[in-house]
């Protein structure tokens, strides 16, 4: 069995290796952002290329941080995950497993349900991850663009996940079984296993910051 070490450990490890650097240094943000680019790229069976790469870090920078989730903030993540518009979806689609897809002609309004529910106090008032699984099953449920709604509901989380105080969460490659799986019970509407993974995909976030720092990405500390 292999040992993890807490977060709470690494967040010491990394406050000792930054040596009073700031936390929210540009090249930190960078290193978690490719990270989690190429993570996103990796579910969605894409290459992760340097192009690929820069295209969806250009999303993550798409939405102001502090603003609310929005259909205006999902269709700007698809378009610049994409190079498109970030139209709505206009044809019908289908599901292998799970509810079907809404209507083409309710894409908007059931998103803008979502919306208003986010911004209500009751949405605000739950725990960053909870917001994230709300939204990344919602929005996967809905199916609301003709390409990379899995992005985007990626995007959704991690956007109301850092707003709510959280570190974005590094999903990969291979929490796609798990991640599937948890999408499945959040259908249902229980987010509890999604919910847990996007924590444990936060705390991933400390693990890249500590590694750039040892890599160097950062100037040196002062004396």
């Amino acid at each position: 069995m292999r040992l993890v070490t807490s977060p709470a450990l690494r967040e010491k490890r990394l406050a000792a290796l930054l040596g009073g650097r700031d936390p929210r240094h540009p090249a930190l943000r960078a290193a978690v952002e490719e990270a989690q680019a190429a993570g996103s790229l990796a579910l969605a069976g894409l290459p992760a290329s340097s192009e690929q790469v820069a295209g969806l870090m250009r999303a993550l920078r798409a939405v102001d941080p502090a603003a609310p989730l929005t259909v205006e903030a999902l269709r700007a993540w698809q378009g610049a995950a994409t190079g498109g518009m970030g139209a709505l979806r206009a044809a019908e689609r289908e599901r292998e497993g799970g509810p079907p897809p809404a209507p083409a002609r309710f894409v908007e309004s059931r998103l803008r349900s979502l919306e208003q529910w986010l911004g209500m106090d009751s949405g605000r008032e739950l725990k960053p991850a909870q917001q994230g699984a709300l939204a990344m099953a919602r929005v996967v449920e809905i199916l609301p663009f003709d390409d990379a709604n899995g992005r985007v509901a990626r995007l959704a989380a991690s956007h109301l996940m850092v707003r709510a105080g959280s570190r974005p969460p590094l999903l990969d490659g291979g929490d796609a079984p798990r991640l599937q799986a948890a999408l499945q019970a959040a259908f249902q509407l229980h987010t509890e296993v999604l919910c847990a993974l996007l924590e444990e995909a936060a705390d991933r976030a400390l693990d890249v910051m500590i590694a750039a720092v040892e890599a160097g990405r950062l100037p040196p500390a002062k004396e």
